[in-house]
């Protein structure tokens, strides 16, 4: 992953100690015919949350500092990671968990579970080799058991309808590339099954990859393939894709062929998969550095993004596919996580950045909205519906729309009057609308837009 900092990397300081101390559950979560909810009935706001919210920190301030993050943008999940979710004879420590689901309760986070394990382990004194389909099933049936839902945890705490229904493991798998992969397959083959031994309903996930963005890598450096039978049969729910967005690397800019929608694209087909898997992003971002370093560029870039991420569809081309989409890193200044990805201009209280802003805007008009149109591929327009209102979305850049310029054709409902225009930097102007054809006109180029109507201006 081309990046700097954070993500997958930014515990292993911790690894050491943490392996010889408290643990995290693993769960997983798949769609099956009971099946979940399906991304298309989700709001926006369900799909949005950030990480890392660590389990060996519950009540530390790094941990309060995201807690904080996702208050201030509205987020409500959040992918919590632990380094030592098991002893050294590889058997769950489900207890040492318990504080961290404790806090995120109390702080109204639903937490996405993330059970690490990266290729050096197997180098350490004593080595931690990643252990059998066994271990792995018997940390599923544990971790659902105890943190599902109305599971053992719950009834504990007197807590009901509240706990993790996603489970992943094995984060970045791709970067280091050490884990056998025959291994790597038994490992979630066995999560999966642990997990749905419990409740069908819970979705298992790997872990992110990062290959797809940062090589080019189709196949995940073989991980993908490895794991291919089991996404076909629906124990894994989806691919979770790390999509680290760069001026040299990975430029949006020169259109869809640098997207998440592509990269999701070209797993799929490179894996061979008829099944249509379910789209994550437990991180993404904009690179704040060289040629993209102005934070102004960089809120209009990550805009584009969000959309990206937040609007991948499945095969038919129309179906929403996204159940996760998390910007790395929400909670972080740039004294913790370097100029790249850092989303917090201050600490305590959190403050957000220019890209934190877009973020957060874009869940206050649409937060509670669910898609009912997606044009990712021609039109590059997204269309959302709520309650009070309406939502459209157009990437006018070049490569992400066919019919890109300075106006914009919508078609609105009898009951529109006036309408919102809004772009990265906020509400841009309020215009007369009518029902039927309109016209949005002078725009710029090279912008994502939003169009909000409100049934009751």
């Amino acid at each position: 992953m081309i990046r700097i900092g954070g993500g997958a990397f930014a515990a292993l300081c911790l690894v050491l100690t943490v392996l010889l101390g408290s643990g995290a559950p693993a769960v997983a979560q798949t769609a099956s015919a009971s099946g979940p909810v399906e991304p298309r009935s989700m709001t926006l706001r369900g799909r949005v949350g950030g990480g890392n919210l660590v389990t060996h920190l519950p009540v530390a301030s790094a941990t309060q500092q995201l807690y904080q993050a996702l208050e201030g943008v509205g987020a409500p999940l959040g992918r919590m990671d632990s380094y030592g979710w098991r002893d050294l004879a590889r058997r769950p420590t489900v207890h040492d968990f318990d504080a961290a689901m404790r806090e995120a309760h109390r702080n109204g986070i639903t937490p996405i579970i993330l059970l690490e394990y990266e290729g050096s382990y197997q180098t350490l004194d004593p080595p931690q080799p990643i252990g059998s389909y066994d271990d792995w099933y018997a940390a599923g049936r544990a971790y659902a058991q105890r943190f599902r839902p109305d599971g053992d945890w719950g009834r504990e705490n007197g807590v009901r309808g509240w706990g993790a229904t996603i489970f992943t493991a094995i984060n970045e798998p791709d970067v280091q590339a050490t884990i056998p992969h025959a291994a790597y397959r038994d490992a979630l083959a066995g999560l999966a099954d642990g997990v749905h031994s419990v409740d069908r309903t819970l979705r298992v996930v790997p872990g992110g990859f990062a290959t797809c963005n940062s090589h080019g890598d189709a196949t995940l450096r073989g991980y993908g393939p490895a794991i291919a039978p089991l996404l076909q049969d629906g124990r894994l729910d989806g691919i979770d894709l790390h999509t680290y967005y760069n001026a040299r690397w990975f430029p949006l800019t020169r259109g869809r062929e640098f997207s998440a929608q592509g990269c999701f694209d070209r797993v799929k087909a490179a894996l061979g998969l008829t099944r249509d898997v379910n789209f994550y992003a437990t991180e993404f971002n904009i690179a704040r550095v060289e040629d993209w370093s102005d934070p102004k560029l960089a809120a209009s870039l990550f805009l584009t993004g969000l959309w990206d991420h937040l609007g991948v569809v499945k095969s038919d081309r129309r179906t929403s596919a996204t159940v996760l989409a998390f910007p790395w890193n929400l909670g972080d200044t740039v004294r913790v996580d370097g100029p790249a990805y850092a989303m917090a201009e201050a600490e305590n209280p959190w403050t957000p950045d220019p890209r934190a802003v877009v973020l957060r805007t874009v869940l206050q008009l649409a937060g509670d909205m669910r898609f009912t149109s997606l044009d990712p591929d021609r039109s590059g327009t997204y269309r959302l519906d709520g309650d009070d209102g309406l939502l459209l979305v157009w990437q006018n850049r070049p490569g992400w729309t066919d019919r890109p310029g300075r106006s914009w054709a919508v078609d609105l409902p009898d009951w529109a009057r006036l309408a919102e225009l809004w772009g990265f930097d906020g509400l841009l102007r309020v215009l007369p609308v009518h029902g039927g054809a309109n016209s949005i006109d002078g725009l710029k180029d090279n912008e994502t837009y939003m169009l909000r109507v409100r049934r009751r201006p």
